[in-house]
């Protein structure tokens, strides 16, 4: 079994150090827009989203005319998705602030929040996910409405390296991007270290480092802790078209009522 090697390294240096590769990785990611946008249109904006990342969903939305709140921990991150929303036309619709999804407190409440791309798993322990869960039901008005998505613990080749053809873009054309995984399931802890090696111009090999941590749930403990914290109608599906949760499906997607 292979194993996370520290907890020290509990965390998302990615969002830090590499936030213009997980920008270019993520850009064109589109699997969750159409579900999301569905909640919105039920239930109504304004929309808090936590971890707008580069605001791809924020922008994503804005473009529909919805006005956003996103909230992200990274600095660089919140720098990139404040350039992509000049860039986009959308500063007007879209307000981005920093904060913690586990001691936020913006003294307003909203009709949806959203914990999208696996940000719930950014909750690394018990005490996290309570004090997160606690924060977005404080930001609910009555009846709103909270969604969120997580991927189930399925992982790759542990402890292998690997080369993500399908990110062959990140980096440029003379870049190579390769990732090793390493699980902690005594924790619930899935660490991604990210390598990326580029060529330049006079024939000199560089790489750039970084890791990812993230903590996953089974489908019974996320419906559990929902209840816990005062949710009510919990429903949870096994992918973004809402099909019933069978089996052992990649992603798990949940909504919950205040």
């Amino acid at each position: 079994m292979h194993h996370v090697s520290s907890l020290e390294m509990v965390g998302a240096l990615i969002y830090n150090d590499f936030s213009d590769v997980y920008d270019q990785q993520y850009v064109a990611y589109q699997d969750d827009v159409a579900f999301y946008r569905r909640v919105v249109e039920d239930y109504g904006d304004p929309i808090l989203e936590l971890g707008a990342g580069t605001a791809r969903l924020s922008i994503a939305l804005a473009r529909r005319g919805f006005r956003m709140v996103g909230i992200e921990l990274s600095e660089a991150m919140l720098g990139r998705g404040r350039k992509n929303l000049v860039e986009a036309g959308l500063g007007e619709l879209v307000e981005l602030r920093q904060g913690d999804m586990r001691t936020l407190d913006l003294g307003a409440r909203f009709p949806v929040v959203l914990a999208p791309f696996n940000t719930l798993m950014h909750a690394y322990t018990l005490q996290d996910q309570d004090r997160t869960l606690a924060a977005v039901l404080h930001h609910l008005e009555p009846g709103g409405v909270f969604a969120f998505d997580l991927f189930m613990p399925h992982f790759g080749a542990l402890g292998v390296l690997r080369q993500e053809r399908e990110w062959s873009h990140v980096g440029g054309g003379k870049s190579e991007l390769f990732i090793l995984q390493l699980d902690d399931p005594d924790k619930q802890l899935i660490e991604t270290r990210y390598y990326l090696d580029t060529t330049q111009p006079d024939g000199a090999l560089t790489r750039r480092r970084s890791s990812l941590v993230q903590r996953y749930y089974t489908r019974f403990e996320i419906e559990r802790a929902l209840y816990q914290a005062g949710f009510a109608n919990v429903r949870l599906f096994g992918g973004f078209d809402k099909q019933p949760f069978r089996g052992q499906p990649a992603i798990l997607v949940g909504i919950a009522r205040a």
